[in-house]
């Protein structure tokens, strides 16, 4: 068994909470609430909700549709850049 497998699922899961964070903020700098973003995407608020705190593994699609109604790249890799 690989002794880095925790390591790794400790760091994609820290990534994904900077990764909600970043979706947060240009969510709020564009003047969206989550249900407002959740019908434009049509899905659920509790999903966006779920997204920003980290809780939610999303695709890439998901990715690109926040990428382009919220005017944002989310790269967040270097250790998590801020």
């Amino acid at each position: 068994m690989n002794s880095k497998l925790p390591e790794i699922a400790i760091q994609i899961k820290e990534y994904r909470v900077k990764l909600g964070d970043k979706i947060k903020v240009a969510r709020e700098k564009k003047g969206y609430s989550t249900a407002d973003l959740a019908e434009i995407m049509k899905i659920k608020p509790s999903t966006i909700s779920n997204i920003e705190k980290g809780k939610f593994s999303i695709t890439v699609d998901y990715l690109v549709h926040f990428s382009i109604l919220l005017d944002c790249e989310f790269i967040v890799a270097e250790k998590y850049k801020n």
